[in-house]
């Protein structure tokens, strides 16, 4: 599946998991998202992530995820009286509502915010998945946006709000975090994908923040593997747009942008 974004006069493809690109006649510079093998005559980083094989039976997954953990999502189910939803059709209110509540939760947490244009050309795609775990009055705890492929689900943002003067909304969250996820699982499980891909594995140890989200993830078993991910330069425009980049990522005396720099 190729996706393409307008950005200025530039049109920017993207293809995902070593799908082979159709025609390119329209896309000025494509990014190869999560590839086994780095592209040839293209910039390539190594990006790390946690995969976990939905082929595996229900019984298998649920026992892969640590005791703790298996019991803070029964207690999210049996006594916290959260909801889980998922939307099968995804319109622009649906899109409004988690974009402004990822902008909250990237303010929170000194993020940039969500890139709508992207996100709908992506939902114009048929590539997003969307669901929620929400409290019984509606309030949203906890958004989840997938990229999904005919094998393969790649969480692409993950969005709560916390609240530190709370203790009691706090652990609930915690729980309908990992309540969440597993529901995810099972679901897209049911509907025959064999891959969930928990969106990037950080491979460095000084960053205590992501290093917790490393052990939240590898508490629901899974594999790291390495990908690549790639941007290359089909037109002529598109070489110029990758050389105006790094004109400008120099001028601006800051590092070009890993390509590997995807959020948790």
């Amino acid at each position: 599946m190729l996706i393409v974004t307008k950005k200025f006069i530039f049109s920017v493809g993207e293809v995902w998991f070593d799908e082979d690109p159709p025609e390119l006649s329209n896309v000025d510079v494509l990014h190869y998202r999560q590839w086994i093998h780095p592209i040839k005559g293209g910039q390539s980083d190594e990006f790390h992530t946690r995969l976990i094989d939905l082929t595996k039976s229900q019984d298998e997954l649920w026992e892969s995820i640590s005791i703790n953990d298996r019991y803070k999502i029964r207690r999210a189910e049996q006594k916290d009286q959260v909801v889980y939803e998922y939307f099968e059709h995804i319109n622009s209110d649906i899109i409004n509502e988690v974009s402004d509540f990822y902008d909250s939760f990237a303010s929170q947490k000194g993020l940039s915010k969500i890139n709508r244009n992207q996100l709908q050309n992506r939902v114009n795609a048929g590539a997003i998945d969307i669901s929620r775990i929400k409290l019984q009055n509606g309030e949203s705890l906890i958004w989840h946006v997938y990229y999904c492929s005919h094998n393969r689900v790649r969480l692409l943002h993950s969005a709560s709000l916390k609240n530190s003067n709370d203790t009691s909304y706090q652990s609930i969250l915690g729980r309908a975090n990992r309540y969440h996820h597993w529901q995810d699982i099972v679901r897209f499980k049911n509907l025959g994908i064999s891959v969930y891909d928990f969106g990037g594995w950080y491979t460095g140890n000084t960053d205590q923040e992501k290093l917790g989200i490393n052990q939240f993830k590898e508490k629901f078993g899974g594999e790291i593997v390495k990908n690549f991910n790639c941007i290359n330069g089909i037109t002529i425009k598109g070489k110029l747009y990758l050389h105006l980049l790094k004109i400008y990522m120099s001028l601006s005396q800051l590092p070009l942008p890993r390509l590997s720099n995807f959020r948790f």
